[in-house]
């Protein structure tokens, strides 16, 4: 019986092992953490649930939604999102509405953006500004007033580097709007084609989006699947070109798993700097010091009232508050929080071990209570308790030189045949939840021979 390893039991991963393990294979899904989800994943603290940010299933695939819908019965509702930008004292309903961008702003506001975009819209075909950064990009796109307005600050406090420093790659993947024209469109209700990112309904589980891969798990172990939680990949053991082992460390003590296949949903920069090639001396330091990842720590705050507001979530761009983005969790499903009660998720982006990682719990429960405050939210007498979550990998840096190193780092697994890398931060792609199982899916089909094996750096866009 052939032995697959999976490295990661995130979506991908336990995707990938949800497959595998209705075929005749050994499947072991080796696990860092205590639980399973990775960033999809659900903590569940005294009858409340919450997430690790702000996570919902949508998807063209009707295949994976039949599989999803099959599997969780009456668990998944259908939710409707009702999300907000708050920005100099206003809110803007986020997507666009004309009445409201009409109450919210003046004439002048407005009439100086459209003047902007039609100047970069004619500077643009006289002489075209190579799209090299995200702030080029959105320039090109929408003119320097909407991006000062509505991008630049957002986009500095997410990242943590300037968004000139920021590939435009992310912008492409994420901003749905081409141009200014497309908003008009939309405001006037003529726009085609509504774009991923305004999709107002979705389906969610009850109890929290890692009830999805809670379910999951229960599957594999069903068909004989094991899960190992607590385990800290090690390397890969190699003879000639192919993977021959697993090393992983539990409880200090280092175990060796043989097999057939591995598949890899781990960081990429963590598979590699941690790999054994046999005394080959692979060059690829400098490119894993060069990738990085983007950490964040969640306040997640227990509240004894009804609710909040009417917002699934709001964007909060200004970089005088600390939060990004702040969540309701009882707005996805009702069962996230016990009768009349709420909560709120506060996502704080930072780096790993950087101030506001190592900020001591009170200090910045205080700061995150007073920006609550002085953005139009009181909860100080309210709060039941409160406690922290930190995710070290969350989002794949889009630096300008990343595809540089990133090609580098998967050319050096390109001839070895039976290890598949895919997902999030295997792939250091920013992706959906969607498409991560697709590509767990996808590598199941590999490892059955089902599909062709293509060579890691073809998935360099």
């Amino acid at each position: 019986m052939e032995t697959v390893v999976i490295l990661g039991g995130g979506p991908c991963g336990l995707s990938a092992a949800w497959e595998l393990s209705k075929t005749r294979k050994n499947v072991v899904v080796i696990e860092a953490q205590s639980s399973l989800g990775g960033l999809c994943k659900t903590i569940r603290y005294n009858g409340f649930n919450f997430d690790l940010g702000g996570h919902r299933l949508i998807s063209k695939n009707d295949e994976l939604l039949n599989k999803v819908s099959e599997l969780m019965g009456d668990e998944l509702l259908v939710s409707e999102r009702v999300s907000a930008i708050r920005l100099n004292g206003r809110e803007f309903q986020y997507p666009l509405s004309a009445g409201d961008i009409l109450r919210q702003t003046d004439v002048r506001f407005l009439s100086g953006c459209l003047i902007d975009y039609a100047y970069q819209s004619i500077y643009q075909k006289i002489r075209r500004s190579p799209d090299t950064s995200f702030e080029d990009w959105v320039i090109n796109r929408f003119g320097k007033k909407l991006y000062n307005t509505f991008f630049k600050d957002y986009t500095s406090k997410l990242w943590g580097i300037p968004p000139d420093k920021l590939s435009s790659d992310w912008a492409a993947e994420r901003i749905s709007l081409l141009n200014l024209w497309d908003v008009v469109l939309r405001l006037c209700g003529l726009g085609k084609d509504t774009p991923r990112t305004y999709t107002r309904n979705f389906f969610y589980p009850k109890q929290g989006i890692g009830q999805i891969f809670e379910y999951i798990a229960v599957e594999i172990k069903k068909s004989g699947g094991n899960i190992i939680l607590n385990a800290n990949f090690k390397m890969l053991l190699l003879e000639g070109k192919r993977v021959k082992g697993v090393v992983y460390d539990i409880k200090g003590k280092d175990e060796v798993i043989d097999c057939d296949w591995v598949i890899s949903t781990i960081p990429i920069t963590d598979l590699l700097c941690n790999q054994d090639r046999g005394g080959e001396c692979l060059d690829v330091s400098e490119a894993v010091r060069s990738l990085r990842y983007r950490s964040l720590r969640f306040l997640n705050i227990l509240l004894d009232k009804p609710e909040i507001g009417k917002n699934t979530w709001t964007y909060i761009p200004d970089g005088k508050y600390i939060m990004t983005r702040i969540q309701e969790p009882k707005k996805r499903s009702p069962h996230n929080t016990p009768d009349g009660k709420t909560s709120l998720i506060l996502e704080i982006p930072c780096f790993y071990n950087d101030e506001i990682w190592n900020m001591p719990d009170d200090l910045l429960f205080k700061r995150c209570i007073n920006d609550l405050l002085k953005l139009g939210i009181d909860v100080k007498g309210e709060v039941i308790d409160y406690f922290y979550t930190r995710e070290k990998h969350a989002y794949p840096i889009y630096q300008l030189d990343y595809k540089l190193h990133l090609k580098k780092l998967l050319s050096s697994l390109d001839g070895i045949a039976n290890i598949h890398i895919c997902g999030r931060n295997g792939l250091f792609r920013y992706i959906f939840m969607d498409r991560a199982m697709e590509m767990g899916f996808e590598a199941a089909k590999i490892v059955q021979g089902k599909r062709m094996k293509e060579e890691n750096t073809n998935s360099i866009n």
